[in-house]
């Protein structure tokens, strides 16, 4: 029956981003279907800060480090390493495993334990950030990403012996690529709270464009800076905003957005919102027209699915997991890989939306395929088929 699953997540539930978003989705969707969940984390969880980002959460038992230790839980193969006991505590305990991302733990599964049943879930992509040179990190990152790999980071990589089921088609590529893994031919892709964010009410829909994820060097927001900038020279009277979870990096990548934003000389039409809590984000995309996702390169981004469902126009990133699976390369939005093309398309976009020439109930409904029901249906049939074996 598999009543008793540990889910393993090395990601800061406590702070905003999609990663912790995806991991308490997770547990809540598996106490719906009657499953009680237990949790391996590096961090202590402060259940407040967790309800203010997502919501309530249950877990019927935490297995975390000590504080001494949670110091050190840096990156990805650290925290692993420090946490095997606990790993193997949790283990005894649980009749199913679902390891977010995956590495090293396989290694020290108790010997009662069923292998079959310790699974994985790849959400984050598998190319280094330092072999993707657009990411504008600054000096101190640059030597804390190289440190991390020297301590193990890059070689944490997910057992080819378990089953691997990637979060899109761009995760499952790079999986091939990188590591000559073959994942799952499953997708499960997150679950994303489409009907919170579809209006009940008629809404009236501000000049207004948003860029949202955590603040970080990683998401290119001064791609979409300058795409706004470039893209708005002849409409004015539209505004910016940019809001996401703050990281480690975000005061001094704020610097750089700020310098460029003052270069551009739109400093008046730009907002930033750092943690904006849910009930914020969600009336701030209810009341916007367009969403601009400059991330190069990477799986689908939770960020656009959310904002389609708010009746915003995607404008992203081609050579994406979120063009190719969320847009369907284009079908349910707009593309570029400059940022003049960006500039461009926005232009275009804008021109059409005054002409009353798009259509978002396409798009919305696109949206709503990746909601709750289709996430919950396919964590079942993976937990079925799994206890078929």
């Amino acid at each position: 029956m598999n009543e008793k699953i540990g889910i393993i997540a090395m990601f800061n539930l406590n702070s905003g981003g999609g990663a912790p978003r995806v991991t308490v989705d997770l547990v809540n969707s598996l106490n719906e279907i009657g499953r009680k969940v237990f949790l391996l984390t590096p961090f202590e969880l402060d259940y407040g800060k967790i309800k203010d980002f997502y919501g309530d959460i249950k877990i019927a038992k935490v297995y975390t480090l000590e504080k001494w230790k949670g110091f050190f839980a840096r990156g990805r193969a650290m925290p692993r390493n420090l946490l095997i006991k606990k790993f193997q505590e949790m283990a005894k305990e649980v009749d199913f495993i679902i390891d977010i991302d995956g590495g090293i733990f396989e290694n020290y599964l108790p010997e009662s334990f069923d292998n079959l049943k310790y699974i994985i879930w790849r959400i984050s992509c598998v190319k280094p950030g330092l072999e993707r040179p657009w990411i504008k990190y600054n000096f101190k990152r640059k030597i804390k990403e190289k440190i991390l790999n020297f301590l193990g980071d890059i070689d944490c990589k997910p057992s080819n012996n378990h089953k691997i089921y990637p979060v899109d088609k761009w995760t499952a590529k790079e999986l091939k690529e990188y590591w000559n893994i073959d994942s799952e031919k499953v997708f499960l892709y997150p679950e994303i709270k489409v009907d919170e964010l579809l209006s009940r009410e008629k809404v009236v829909k501000k000049n207004q464009i948003v860029v949202f994820g955590r603040i970080d060097p990683n998401k290119s927001i001064e791609t979409s800076i300058e795409i706004f900038a470039l893209g708005t020279k002849n409409f004015l009277e539209y505004k910016l905003i940019i809001m996401g979870g703050k990281t480690a990096d975000t005061e001094e990548y704020l610097k750089v957005l700020n310098e460029l934003i003052t270069n551009f000389k739109i400093s008046d039409r730009i907002e930033i919102i750092k943690n904006p809590p849910f009930e914020e984000l969600k009336k701030i995309l209810q009341e916007s027209k367009i969403i601009i996702d400059s991330q190069k390169e990477i799986n689908l981004t939770m960020t656009s699915i959310e904002a389609m469902a708010a009746g915003n126009v995607v404008l992203g990133y081609k050579n994406s997991g979120g063009f190719i699976d969320i847009l369907d390369n284009g079908k349910f939005g707009y593309g570029f890989l400059t940022e003049k093309e960006g500039g461009e398309k926005l232009k275009e976009i804008i021109e059409k939306m005054n002409k009353g020439e798009i259509n978002i109930n396409a798009s919305i409904k696109r949206a709503r395929s990746f909601g709750k029901n289709r996430f919950i249906k396919t964590l079942k049939e993976i937990i079925w088929e799994v206890n078929q074996k």
